[in-house]
């Protein structure tokens, strides 16, 4: 349930860390960025990134949830 809830977070930082880095014109090395093609609009996107984002929220949020329940 927790990478349920940090599936959110982690999308809106993965595009605002993407675009800030790739619209510099950098590939941001080991966030492999990617300029993604969605419906004719153009974004970038890193999965590494969104990965790596979304275990760490995952694992905040469910030590939230297990700090709040005790």
């Amino acid at each position: 349930m927790g990478l349920m809830k940090a599936l959110l977070p982690s999308a809106i930082l993965t595009l605002i860390v993407a675009a800030i880095v790739g619209s510099t014109g950098s590939t941001g090395n080991f966030l492999s960025l990617e300029n993604a093609r969605l419906a004719g609009h153009s974004f970038y996107w890193s999965w590494p990134f969104f990965m790596t984002v979304m275990a760490l929220n995952g694992i905040l949020i469910t030590r939230l949830a297990k700090s709040v329940a005790m």
